[in-house]
């Protein structure tokens, strides 16, 4: 049996993610970060490094299913995510496009992104200068023309099989148990690909 490669993984799990995102429509024309893939990669890889091989292997073989079937993923997040920010877009064009998402992942998801903004929350209280060069964290930040951290990882979530949601749901719990923050974790994972050694060097650096 292959030896699981997390680095090979997670590159292709990237690089499928950027054809897609190349596909995506956006309602005002392209968008700036569709052409700027060096910001994607550590977007994406902030938060793929910090997974398990489970959650890793699971994406990459359910993207590669998707794409096989025609299905983008990331038109669909962003899709799916309209049903928050704008519900009459989401209804006349986009309601019905995408594949239901079953109760019990709803459940999974809504199990998750509690814990999501706790640690966000958590974050922008010891990081403040960091957190507000990021989305706002709720919903209610939705108004500001920036999709919230919650919008965004809702529609994500909702894009995610329901094997990967059990996944997540548990290593969220793992984390939580042991003390951890995956939002700690994901931003250091980020400051390091811009040159800083530590969250508190890349925060020091900001006005």
């Amino acid at each position: 049996m292959e030896q699981f490669d997390r680095q090979k993984t997670i590159e292709t799990i990237i690089r499928t993610e950027w054809d897609m995102f190349q596909q995506t429509d956006n309602i005002g024309g392209r968008a700036s970060c569709q052409d700027d893939p060096e910001t994607f990669y550590i977007m994406r890889a902030s938060q793929y490094e910090n997974w398990t091989d489970s959650m890793l292997s699971c994406w990459a073989s359910f993207l590669e299913k998707s794409k096989n079937e025609g299905r983008n993923l990331v038109t669909e997040k962003y899709g799916r995510m309209m049903q928050y920010t704008d519900l009459h877009y989401y209804n006349k064009y986009l309601k019905g496009a995408f594949p239901a998402v079953s109760q019990p992942c709803y459940r999974l998801i809504n199990a998750i992104v509690p814990q999501l903004i706790a640690w966000e929350q958590e974050f922008a209280a010891a990081w403040p200068k960091l957190a507000d060069v990021g989305r706002p964290i709720t919903s209610d930040g939705d108004a500001s023309g920036f999709t919230s951290m919650e919008t965004y990882a809702r529609g994500e979530l909702e894009t995610y099989p329901e094997e990967l949601l059990r996944l997540y749901a548990d290593y969220v719990a793992d984390l939580k148990a042991a003390g951890k923050s995956l939002s700690v974790m994901n931003q250091q994972t980020m400051v390091s690909y811009y040159g800083y050694d530590s969250i508190e060097e890349a925060e020091a650096s900001l006005a």
